[in-house]
């Protein structure tokens, strides 16, 4: 990983962090996942101002198949 010195609005960040807690994730998390978005296409700047709600994809059981070795105990 690399660290990259990044400068941003201090009362910004400071108003990001709780709704950034309420999904589980730090600022650290959330700028990742907003590099991986640009990195994949996903055009976010366009969306318009909604109010933001951590929406989790929902649950998949079968998603950790043959990656996991859980015995019948």
């Amino acid at each position: 990983m690399n660290t990259i010195p990044l400068m941003v609005n201090s009362e910004l960040a400071e108003r990001a962090k709780p709704i950034f807690s309420r999904c589980g994730i730090d600022m650290e998390t959330a700028v990742n996942v907003y590099l991986m978005q640009v990195v994949a296409g996903i055009d976010i700047l366009s969306r318009s101002h909604e109010k933001t709600a951590c929406v989790r994809p929902p649950m998949q059981f079968d998603c950790l198949k043959g990656v996991l070795d859980i015995d019948g105990d």
